[in-house]
Formats: C-alpha cells, sequence, structure tokens
C-alpha cells in the first residue's frame, strides 16, 4: 500500500481523519482497478500486434538471411575494395564489431599466477551500512553525516474499507 505525505487540510477531528482515510482508501482502490484494466487493454493489444506481424518478422529474417547469402557468396566481387555498398533501397555491407574478450572461470587464478594484477579491476565503495555504526565524531573526521527524519505517513486500511463496502451492501 502506498504512504502519503500530505501538505495542508481542512480536517478538525480524528474522526474527519478516518473519513478521509476511507475515501483514500476508496480512491487507491479504483485507481488501481483503472490501472490494472489499462493494462489488461494493452496486454491484449500487444498480443494481437505480435500475432499480426508475427508472419512479416519471419519474412524479415529470410530476406535478410537470403541478401546476407548472396553478399558472402559475392563478397570478394562487391566488397573487394569497400566495406558497403549504397543501393537505391538501402545499404549492404561488412563492419567490424568492437573487439571483446570471452573468459573461462580459470582466467582470474591464471592471471594471478602470471602476475597479470593490473588488469584486474577492483571496485572499492563505501559501506554505508557499516558506517550507521560510527559514532557522530568519528563520522565528521572522514565527512560523512548521519541522517535521520522523522517524517509523517498514512497508511490506509484498504480491507476495512472492503468490509464495510461489503457490510452495506
Amino acid at each position: 500500500m502506498a504512504r502519503y505525505k500530505p501538505t495542508t487540510g481542512e480536517l478538525e477531528s480524528l474522526a474527519d481523519v478516518d473519513k478521509a482515510l476511507k475515501e483514500l482508501c476508496a480512491l487507491e482502490a479504483e485507481i488501481e482497478r483503472i490501472d490494472a484494466e489499462a493494462d489488461k487493454q494493452i496486454a491484449a493489444i500487444k498480443a494481437k500486434a505480435a500475432e499480426v506481424g508475427k508472419g512479416l518478422r519471419e519474412r524479415v529474417k529470410e530476406v535478410s538471411a537470403i541478401i546476407k547469402a548472396f553478399c558472402d557468396y559475392h563478397k570478394g566481387e562487391y566488397f573487394k575494395d569497400k566495406k558497403s555498398l549504397d543501393l537505391a533501397f538501402g545499404t549492404i555491407g561488412y563492419r567490424l564489431t568492437p573487439p571483446s574478450i570471452s573468459i573461462t572461470k580459470q582466467t582470474l587464478p591464471l592471471m594471478k599466477q602470471l602476475g597479470l594484477a593490473g588488469y584486474i579491476r577492483i571496485k572499492e565503495e563505501v559501506d554505508k551500512e557499516a558506517l550507521l555504526s560510527l559514532d557522530d565524531e568519528t563520522l565528521a573526521q572522514i565527512e560523512a553525516v548521519k541522517k535521520q527524519k522523522n517524517e509523517f505517513f498514512i497508511q490506509p486500511k484498504r480491507e476495512q474499507v472492503n468490509k464495510d463496502l461489503l457490510a452495506s451492501a
């Protein structure tokens, strides 16, 4: 359930606050119902679009594969001195991907054995949870400050509103 930080109001008693909480519960329930219906409609639209476009997506893959096969077969002829070829309806060609490294579980231990520690990344970061145990004086020495607020919140009891609605029906 959502918590809220109210700003201003016109309530005069706890009974008024309780009525406002009841309204808040009803509003949240209606928002959730609307959102759920929207999500349901969006999912249905996406499913329909996926079904309608399925054949087209498959054909895109087929045509792309045919074009690639043609280019692979004629690579020496059309791409001898250039990497790409501009045609009326698009550009075809070959491009180098950025280099990447694949490793195994043994790579790190082997690097350590061979003295390649300069190629091992070690991430250092402050453990803020551990710093919570330090006193304010120590925190001040390391230019850190412990922050804590006492913020007002509202946590509606939706189940009570639902019980009231069922009882009045």
